[in-house]
């Protein structure tokens, strides 16, 4: 198999992973979301805590996340882009996600960044960041989504 099929299966694998991990978001499945993070995952989510140092803690603030919304999930990923080196990957895009809260849909566009790692197994989740753009002068989000 030559350089350029592998790192196009990685790109396929971490794809795969990605389309794993919003499926079990959209379902509220913890413990898929959580399959798909390394157990020392460090986490900068756009709500709660400044960061979340591993699986654990991070587990905590995704059922304390999904507690917050009664009804249907929202997540939509565009833009995503993905580069692959042997065992180390990174991956960004652009997301709308929210859900809905005594019958109105709260959602908003967040940027998102990921690093994944292959130790002896599959792909997981090291890093990942999630950040929304704001007015420094308001400390308003600005509601944007993509061009």
């Amino acid at each position: 198999m030559d350089a350029a099929t592998l790192t196009r299966t990685a790109e396929d694998e971490i794809g795969a992973l990605i389309d794993q991990w919003r499926e079990a978001t959209l379902a509220r499945d913890i413990d898929r979301v959580m399959a798909c993070y390394a157990p020392d995952v460090l986490a900068f989510d756009a709500i709660g805590a400044l960061q979340f140092k591993g699986r654990d803690a991070y587990r905590q603030h995704w059922q304390a996340c999904f507690s917050q919304m009664q009804g249907a999930m929202t997540f939509e990923i565009s833009e995503l882009q993905i580069t692959t080196s042997q065992d180390l990957a990174v991956f960004h895009y652009i997301a709308r996600c929210g859900g809905t809260c005594d019958g109105e849909e709260k959602s908003g566009w967040m940027r998102v960044t990921g690093c994944c790692r292959r130790t002896r197994g599959p792909w997981r989740i090291v890093h990942e960041h999630f950040s929304s753009p704001f007015d420094p002068m308001t400390g308003q989000v600005l509601n944007v989504g993509p061009a």
